[in-house]
């Protein structure tokens, strides 16, 4: 099949490419009036169920998560095979790509053991995370030198006031600081083993935030986009069981976007992209540990949002800065550019605020939220 379409693409590379990206704007405009309508017959149906019985509740309660699957399951199909037909006809999905994919599945992979061995208290998660960062040390080093720039535009300072090195450094150094970060909000929370329960809930939000990816309210034309919501799904897991399991379901979420939209310039800017700015919508739930916010629910959730935002704002920064200054528009340096380009994350984030607190207002979704043990 991939042959046949090889050949009819080569006839007419430019026509084809045109109609298949057009195909998809056409699915995923649909697919948005079906999210909302959705969302609001969920609602609806929630609201009307809410005094029944216990048993009819429940009933209720599977009704909604096997619609809520089935929806997801039936966009990531559609949607996703249009986008990865386009981009394999586009020539984006070769060797590189799958190298990179393999970078990025060693970082899933450590990230989840270590999680698992720590909260367990096993020996091995020391030598394990020792030997995990040796490994990664000497697979982006191979990385870098087999794979170069795509170009001289997007190598790292070339449209800064600063040599290749001194960009090189101050790119790994801010790319540690967020590491930092991002490690650090992940530990404050109590070491919890994973259970059946989170477990399904983190299966169940990465899926659905990732199928919400899909459905975009614009796409920006240098990458980036604002869409109904998608987010929320990741955030109100990362807010129920803690920022480490949030952590680590983000980072997962991080690397399913770049299967869905792979952005390949520089390795180092691949993992600010996607696995650390994704990473940081994980840290939602370190606004439970803050006193001064107080007890209630919608507050707590909404600072840990705007904050987690805020972290994946600074990342993209960092990474539009340092590789991407040759989008700059005229009158902008590339580090203003990457400060005002990358706001169109605070409009997702004005977004997923509203519906989550709408979402957060509803009692029965409070009492699931607060009944979570993170």
């Amino acid at each position: 099949m991939w042959e046949k379409l090889q050949t009819i693409y080569n006839e007419d590379a430019d026509a084809y490419l045109v109609s298949i990206d057009a195909l998809f704007d056409v699915l995923a405009t649909f697919m948005l009036y079906v999210t909302i309508a959705l969302f609001v017959g969920l609602i609806a149906y929630a609201v009307a169920v809410r005094n029944k019985s216990e048993e009819k509740l429940a009933l209720a309660r599977r009704t909604m998560v096997g619609v809520l699957v089935g929806y997801v399951i039936s966009t990531i199909c559609l949607l996703g095979f249009v986008k990865i037909l386009y981009y394999y006809l586009d020539g984006k999905i070769n060797d590189k790509f799958w190298l990179v994919v393999g970078m990025l599945a060693l970082v899933a992979v450590a990230i989840v053991t270590v999680s698992l061995l720590s909260k367990k208290k096993s020996p091995l998660t020391k030598w394990f995370a020792i030997g995990f960062v040796a490994i990664f040390v000497i697979y982006a080093v191979v990385l870098v030198l087999a794979i170069p720039p795509k170009a001289d535009d997007y190598v790292i300072g070339s449209w800064t006031d600063m040599d290749k090195t001194t960009a090189t450094i101050l790119m790994t150094a801010f790319t540690v600081v967020l590491v930092g970060i991002m490690a650090v909000g992940a530990f404050t929370d109590k070491a919890r083993q994973y259970d059946s329960r989170s477990l399904t809930y983190a299966a169940i939000c990465i899926a659905t935030s990732y199928a919400l990816s899909y459905i975009k309210f614009f796409s920006l034309p240098q990458g980036g986009s604002v869409t109904f919501a998608s987010l929320l799904p990741l955030m109100l897991y990362a807010f129920m069981f803690g920022p480490r399991k949030g952590v680590v379901a983000a980072v997962v979420y991080g690397l399913l976007q770049f299967v869905q939209s792979p952005q390949f310039y520089h390795p180092m800017q691949v993992l600010i992209d996607y696995p650390i700015a994704f990473g940081m919508i994980g840290l939602v739930g370190v606004a439970k540990n803050f006193s001064f916010l107080g007890k209630k629910t919608v507050v707590q959730f909404a600072f840990g949002a705007t904050l987690a935002v805020t972290l994946r704002y600074l990342a993209s920064v960092t990474s539009g800065w340092f590789v991407f200054g040759s989008w700059a528009m005229d009158g902008y340096n590339a580090l203003t550019w990457a400060l005002v380009y990358n706001l169109f994350c605070f409009a997702d984030l004005a977004i997923l605020l509203a519906v989550g607190v709408f979402a957060l207002s509803s009692k029965n979704v409070l009492r699931l939220v607060n009944s979570t043990v993170a």
